[in-house]
């Protein structure tokens, strides 16, 4: 009989041998299929970067609806449009995560991107780029490219780029009035954008405030003459007009690049005791006498109802005389006075030189039909010619059908006459701008067009 102690000495040693196997074989296989995946994945070909290209870049516009960006290419001096999708890496000069939606034009950046696909790989705000933002107090000479910020000066680079409503504009469309925001690297500016700009005021029968003054919040305050027309910072202002039995106050929003319309047939005027007169005199350089006081004719001159005697005088000319009747209305009073003569011949040229040299003028000669603007004071139509202002100035020009457009210029003090022509103004089917007319509280809104400016050329002295 066979115990049960010997059973298990037999089938012990058996199961431990058959366990050994089991796991021998077991751990082969796991090692060959270890094996196996290691080298598949040393195999596996890697990622390949499609972004090879890279350069640095002016942000232009950025748009979300159509997923394309375009750049300005600085190395290239070319702009760009490039594709994005939800993959591409936006980054701030720091490094942390940005959004499509957050660049502006005008911003500096980095980018890497497949230049036969036109794809941003990325997208990083320039490191070692600088930025002042909202200066209001600057000044931009473009002519000489260079730029005034507190009390450091800066170049503007060659290929300076100026944005406004994110559309590029020319630096010269930029006017002391805007406050704009500065980009560059080093000392040099690479873009400028228009952060708070300019609109257009236009008053319209103003016979009753004629030689009154105008107050626009606390930024113009003018006396009022015949065909002026105001550029303004856009914002919303209490506008203050007072005169001869006038005191009026109207509320008036001033867009950027549009104009709005004031219209004051509604002016209610007390009885006046004083009149208005309007001088027309050539030359323009006449002395103007009323009832033998000396009078400034760049605008209309108050005076007690009733009659005065003006007075006319010019060197080189006759001196002229008349006598006008002053009612309530406002009078234009119109003296052409004749030149001199001695022994019955004109004055020699030399002479009649002389008398003009040592004041200068300016001549606006293009774009021709337009009417022209200096500090919202009207100078007649292109091309027109007038006496010279040392100093900075804003040329306006204005023209039926097409965008108004607005200049700086500075002005040399010396004796020298100085040309300037501007371009072409846009006509009003490029885009789409608002006229406005303001008239008592009311505002009502006309349908016309803006579209993007040129640049100053051609200016040169004579």
């Amino acid at each position: 009989m066979i115990k049960k102690e010997d059973v298990q000495k037999i089938i012990k040693p058996f199961l431990c041998g058959l366990c050994v196997i089991l796991t021998g074989c077991g751990g082969a296989s796991l090692a060959r299929t270890s094996t196996f995946d290691n080298t598949y994945e040393e195999e596996a070909e890697e990622p390949v970067n499609i972004y090879t290209s890279s350069a640095s870049v002016i942000i232009e516009n950025v748009s979300a609806d159509n997923h394309i960006v375009n750049v300005y290419l600085l190395d290239k001096n070319k702009s760009k449009t490039m594709g994005y999708d939800g993959r591409t890496l936006v980054q701030d000069k720091y490094g942390s995560p940005m959004t499509m939606a957050q660049l502006k034009a005008g911003d500096l950046a980095e980018i890497t991107y497949n230049a036969e696909l036109d794809r941003l790989g990325t997208v990083a705000l320039s490191g070692d780029a600088w930025s002042y933002e909202g200066v209001a107090k600057y000044k931009l000479d473009a002519g000489n490219r260079s730029v005034s910020i507190g009390d450091e000066i800066y170049s503007l680079d060659r290929e300076v780029m100026a944005f406004s409503s994110e559309r590029p504009i020319e630096v010269e469309e930029i006017i002391r009035q805007d406050v704009v925001s500065f980009n560059g690297k080093g000392h040099n500016v690479l873009s400028i954008t228009v952060d708070k700009g300019h609109g257009y005021l236009d008053l319209v029968n103003d016979e009753a405030v004629l030689g009154g003054w105008i107050e626009i919040g606390q930024t113009v305050i003018s006396q009022i003459a015949p065909d002026m027309y105001f550029t303004v910072p856009e914002g919303t202002y209490s506008v203050r007009l007072t005169g001869e039995g006038v005191e009026e106050t109207r509320e008036v929003t001033i867009e950027r690049n549009k104009e709005t319309v004031l219209d004051l047939s509604d002016v209610e005027v007390k009885q006046p005791e004083n009149g208005t007169i309007i001088f027309d005199i050539t030359p323009k350089s006449a002395t103007v006498y009323v009832d033998n006081e000396k009078v400034e004719t760049t605008y209309p001159v108050r005076v007690p109802l009733g009659i005065h005697k003006i007075t006319a005088e010019a060197s080189g000319y006759d001196s002229l005389s008349e006598y006008v009747k002053v009612e309530g209305n406002a009078i234009t009073v119109s003296m052409n006075l004749s030149q001199d003569t001695v022994s019955g011949n004109s004055l020699a040229s030399d002479e009649k030189e002389e008398d003009t040299k040592g004041s200068g003028n300016i001549t606006i000669e293009a774009p021709k039909g337009a009417s022209v603007y200096q500090d919202n004071l009207y100078k007649g139509i292109a091309p027109v010619t007038y006496s010279k202002t040392p100093g900075d100035h804003t040329i306006t020009l204005r023209k039926e059908g097409y965008i108004t457009r607005s200049y700086n210029i500075t002005v040399a003090d010396d004796d020298q006459d100085v040309t300037y022509s501007f371009p072409e103004l846009d006509p009003e089917n490029g885009g789409i701008s608002d006229q406005y007319t303001v008239s008592g509280n009311s505002l009502v809104k006309n349908n016309t067009s803006t579209v993007s400016g040129n640049t100053v050329s051609g200016n040169r002295t004579n």
